[in-house]
Protein backbone atom coordinates (compact mmCIF):
# COMPACT_ATOMS: atom_id res chain seq x y z
CA UNK A 1 0.00 0.00 0.00
CA UNK A 2 2.68 2.47 -0.95
CA UNK A 3 1.80 5.84 -2.38
CA UNK A 4 2.02 6.23 -6.13
CA UNK A 5 1.23 9.73 -7.42
CA UNK A 6 0.26 8.41 -10.88
CA UNK A 7 -2.19 5.87 -9.43
CA UNK A 8 -3.62 8.52 -7.11
CA UNK A 9 -4.07 10.87 -10.06
CA UNK A 10 -5.96 8.19 -11.99
CA UNK A 11 -8.20 7.68 -8.97
CA UNK A 12 -8.93 11.40 -8.70
CA UNK A 13 -9.59 11.66 -12.43
CA UNK A 14 -12.02 8.71 -12.36
CA UNK A 15 -13.86 10.17 -9.37
CA UNK A 16 -14.04 13.68 -10.82
CA UNK A 17 -15.26 12.35 -14.19
CA UNK A 18 -17.90 10.23 -12.47
CA UNK A 19 -19.18 13.21 -10.49
CA UNK A 20 -19.45 15.32 -13.65
CA UNK A 21 -21.26 12.50 -15.45
CA UNK A 22 -23.87 12.55 -12.68
CA UNK A 23 -24.47 16.28 -13.13
CA UNK A 24 -22.57 17.35 -10.04
CA UNK A 25 -19.81 19.93 -9.82
CA UNK A 26 -16.70 18.44 -8.16
CA UNK A 27 -13.91 20.50 -6.64
CA UNK A 28 -10.49 18.92 -6.00
CA UNK A 29 -9.44 19.99 -2.50
CA UNK A 30 -7.06 17.08 -1.85
CA UNK A 31 -4.20 19.44 -1.05
CA UNK A 32 -6.07 20.99 1.92
CA UNK A 33 -5.94 17.98 4.30
CA UNK A 34 -9.62 18.31 5.25
CA UNK A 35 -10.32 14.58 5.59
CA UNK A 36 -11.71 14.24 2.08
CA UNK A 37 -10.38 14.88 -1.43
CA UNK A 38 -13.40 16.18 -3.34
CA UNK A 39 -16.29 18.43 -2.41
CA UNK A 40 -18.98 17.85 -5.02
CA UNK A 41 -22.12 19.96 -5.29
CA UNK A 42 -25.46 19.07 -6.85
CA UNK A 43 -26.33 22.38 -8.57
CA UNK A 44 -30.05 21.63 -8.60
CA UNK A 45 -30.58 20.68 -4.96
CA UNK A 46 -27.45 22.27 -3.48
CA UNK A 47 -26.45 19.09 -1.64
CA UNK A 48 -22.77 18.43 -1.13
CA UNK A 49 -20.84 15.18 -1.20
CA UNK A 50 -17.62 14.91 0.74
CA UNK A 51 -15.58 12.30 -1.11
CA UNK A 52 -12.43 10.52 -0.03
CA UNK A 53 -10.69 8.85 -2.98
CA UNK A 54 -8.45 5.80 -2.60
CA UNK A 55 -6.81 4.20 -5.61
CA UNK A 56 -4.85 0.98 -6.07
CA UNK A 57 -2.79 0.00 -9.10
CA UNK A 58 -4.32 -3.48 -8.82
CA UNK A 59 -6.59 -4.70 -6.07
CA UNK A 60 -6.10 -4.47 -2.34
CA UNK A 61 -7.19 -2.96 0.92
CA UNK A 62 -7.31 0.76 1.50
CA UNK A 63 -6.36 2.71 4.59
CA UNK A 64 -8.16 5.74 5.98
CA UNK A 65 -6.38 8.22 8.18
CA UNK A 66 -7.78 9.13 11.55
CA UNK A 67 -8.85 12.48 10.13
CA UNK A 68 -10.67 10.82 7.20
CA UNK A 69 -12.48 8.42 9.54
CA UNK A 70 -13.51 11.23 11.88
CA UNK A 71 -14.90 13.18 8.92
CA UNK A 72 -16.75 10.09 7.69
CA UNK A 73 -18.40 9.82 11.10
CA UNK A 74 -19.15 13.54 11.23
CA UNK A 75 -20.68 13.89 7.75
CA UNK A 76 -22.57 10.57 7.79
CA UNK A 77 -24.66 10.09 4.63
CA UNK A 78 -22.95 13.06 2.96
CA UNK A 79 -19.54 11.35 3.13
CA UNK A 80 -18.49 8.91 0.40
CA UNK A 81 -15.53 6.61 0.00
CA UNK A 82 -14.63 6.17 -3.68
CA UNK A 83 -12.24 3.27 -4.19
CA UNK A 84 -10.65 2.90 -7.61
CA UNK A 85 -9.23 -0.58 -8.16
CA UNK A 86 -7.05 -1.61 -11.11
CA UNK A 87 -6.19 2.05 -11.66
CA UNK A 88 -3.06 1.08 -13.62
CA UNK A 89 -4.91 -1.02 -16.19
CA UNK A 90 -8.72 -0.91 -16.19
CA UNK A 91 -10.05 1.40 -13.46
CA UNK A 92 -13.15 0.22 -11.61
CA UNK A 93 -14.93 2.62 -9.25
CA UNK A 94 -16.57 1.34 -6.05
CA UNK A 95 -18.68 3.81 -4.09
CA UNK A 96 -19.52 3.46 -0.41
CA UNK A 97 -21.90 6.03 1.05
CA UNK A 98 -21.48 6.66 4.78
CA UNK A 99 -18.55 4.29 5.29
CA UNK A 100 -18.50 4.98 9.04
CA UNK A 101 -21.94 3.37 9.35
CA UNK A 102 -21.45 0.63 6.77
CA UNK A 103 -17.89 -0.56 7.39
CA UNK A 104 -16.08 -2.03 10.35
CA UNK A 105 -12.42 -1.38 9.59
CA UNK A 106 -9.54 -2.77 11.58
CA UNK A 107 -7.90 -0.15 13.75
CA UNK A 108 -4.39 0.14 12.47
CA UNK A 109 -1.96 1.89 14.78
CA UNK A 110 1.15 3.51 13.40
CA UNK A 111 4.18 2.90 15.59
CA UNK A 112 6.54 5.79 16.18
CA UNK A 113 9.59 5.98 18.41
CA UNK A 114 10.25 8.76 20.91
CA UNK A 115 13.84 9.49 21.83
CA UNK A 116 14.05 11.30 25.19
CA UNK A 117 16.03 14.51 25.42
CA UNK A 118 18.36 12.93 27.99
CA UNK A 119 19.39 10.27 25.45
CA UNK A 120 20.05 12.89 22.80
CA UNK A 121 22.22 14.88 25.21
CA UNK A 122 24.11 11.82 26.50
CA UNK A 123 24.59 10.00 23.19
CA UNK A 124 24.70 12.87 20.71
CA UNK A 125 27.85 14.49 19.51
CA UNK A 126 27.63 18.27 19.43
CA UNK A 127 28.38 19.54 15.94
CA UNK A 128 29.89 22.92 15.26
CA UNK A 129 27.62 24.96 13.04
CA UNK A 130 27.86 28.45 11.70
CA UNK A 131 31.03 30.47 11.35
CA UNK A 132 34.31 29.05 12.65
Amino acid sequence: MSEDPQVEQVGMSVAMDYERSQGRVPEDISDQNLGFDIRSTDPTAGFKRYIEVKARAGVGSVVLTQNEWFKARRFGDDYYLYVVLNAATDPQLYIIQNPAARLQPEEWVEVRYRVPLEAVLQQGEVAKVGKN
